[in-house]
């Protein structure tokens, strides 16, 4: 009934004039209530099992819906759906679309709604080619020259930030021209319209893109007028007493229980020494100056792990202690509360689960300097302690922290790794010099308030 009303609803929407039913947004609305039940009966379900090897068990509570309750699902999972969950939920949308599915029927059926959400998505997970060879190529053509189309309408940037997203996830270098031809052409328009919003969006997208051949020596920073999107030195990172502060979140699921042991023993008794307290422990550099604080991940279902979360900030306030580095360790439905509790001076935010708009919006609104690692994947524990641990290092030693070296150097130790599971999830790490959509929105604030 959600979903159908939703088609009718956005029909109404699009026509001209348009015509805007009211019940559709706010608190409650029909596109909340999409949301809350998409997560609660469907994505949820799914998710909990997906260390189950029986595929089908695994995915049951999805059985009943159709293609467009299935699309519906998707959109609306955006930051909650695991990887598998999403690629197994986008198979079985394929499948009960008939023996030849077409994928521009399944977005008139929707009258196109969520179409660039949708888009952003399957480039994420490497599904828009698969996605767009179900259509013919004058159709697939059309779609991408709508995905990035009226990018400047509308109140805020989500759309753009999307598009930006989605191509640094293209491989298809045929797919990437036609999209950066297009917005050349939509940058043309607004100089010509003197449309300055327009014009500031399709030149920064162009700029971005540009920038994602390293053969064009396009250097973001300067082009922008940014801080630097490339490194941070250590004195960046350190508040007034000379001190790097890191806070890491865990949460008190089964997940953080598993990882929160592996992540204290990570730091060697050689280098650090490690204080526990009753609701965090107290890690301490033996060389140079760094305080790494992570609340231990106590029992969720009593709220546990919120008020260790709560009385460890109160800690930090009375020592007069800032965290330059914070740190996510949870599913993307923990995020929101590492964000609301989130310290304004945070200069490295790594992220163990997926960005997308709402929180790099959120994230670069409190701390707008930023540099944020995330990944389009669940983040893995034996991924994220190796990057802990470089950064770590790097803020012992007093060296400047360059994004490309760390990269390089990460991806070495992950390319021999015997763990092809490790392997595959290395590539869905995304650097801050990488991360498109949180340039966007700094270049983009940073030109308008010139």
């Amino acid at each position: 009934m959600l979903v159908k009303t939703e088609i009718e609803y956005f029909k109404r929407v699009s026509a001209t004039p348009a015509d805007t039913p009211i019940a559709m947004y706010g608190s409650n609305g029909l596109h909340d209530m999409l949301k809350r039940k998409s997560l609660e009966h469907f994505i949820t379900p799914i998710n909990v099992l997906h260390d189950l090897s029986n595929i089908n068990a695994r995915m049951k509570a999805i059985d009943p819906l159709s293609p467009q309750e299935l699309y519906y699902m998707i959109v609306m999972g955006e930051n909650d759906l695991y990887t598998s969950s999403y690629k197994h939920s986008l198979n079985r949308m394929l499948q009960r679309m008939g023996t030849k599915p077409r994928g521009d029927s399944l977005l008139l059926n929707v009258n196109f709604d969520y179409f660039k959400k949708f888009i952003k998505m399957a480039a994420n997970y490497n599904k828009l080619d698969t996605f767009l060879n179900l259509m013919p190529a004058a159709n697939s053509e059309a779609l991408m020259r709508a995905f990035v189309a009226n990018l400047d309408k509308g109140d805020n940037l989500e759309d753009a930030v999307d598009v930006a997203d989605s191509y640094s996830s293209i491989t298809n270098k045929k797919l990437q021209n036609v999209i950066l031809n297009y917005v050349k052409e939509n940058e043309q328009q607004s100089v010509a319209a003197g449309n300055q919003r327009g014009k500031v969006i399709y030149g920064l997208l162009k700029t971005i893109f540009l920038s994602a051949d390293s053969s064009n020596k396009v250097d973001l920073t300067a082009s922008f007028g940014i801080p630097s999107i490339y490194e941070i030195t250590n004195k960046d990172m350190q508040d007034d007493k000379g001190r790097i502060v890191q806070q890491v979140f865990f949460y008190g699921d089964e997940d953080g229980k598993a990882y929160f042991p592996p992540f204290v023993n990570s730091f060697s008794a050689k280098d650090w020494t490690v204080t526990s307290k009753k609701e965090w422990v107290e890690i301490k550099s033996k060389k140079g100056n760094v305080f790494v604080f992570a609340n231990k991940p106590l029992d969720y279902n009593q709220n546990l792990d919120d008020s260790a979360q709560v009385h460890l900030a109160n800690y930090l306030r009375a020592l007069d202690m800032k965290p330059s580095v914070v740190v996510h360790r949870g599913h993307s439905y923990w995020l929101k509360g590492t964000i609301d509790r989130m310290p304004d001076n945070a200069k490295v935010v790594v992220l163990g689960s997926c960005g997308g708009y709402q929180n790099l919006n959120e994230i670069l609104e409190i701390s707008p300097d930023a540099h944020i690692i995330s990944t389009k994947e669940i983040g893995a524990g034996d991924i994220n302690r190796p990057i802990l641990n470089y950064l770590n290092q790097s803020f012992i030693t007093g060296d400047k922290l360059s994004w490309k070296a760390m990269w390089n150097s990460l991806t070495k130790l992950f390319s021999t790794d015997p763990n092809r599971a490790i392997r595959e999830s290395w590539d869905d790490y995304i650097p801050p010099y990488k991360n498109l959509g949180a340039i966007f929105i700094k270049a983009y604030h940073k030109q308008m308030d010139m």
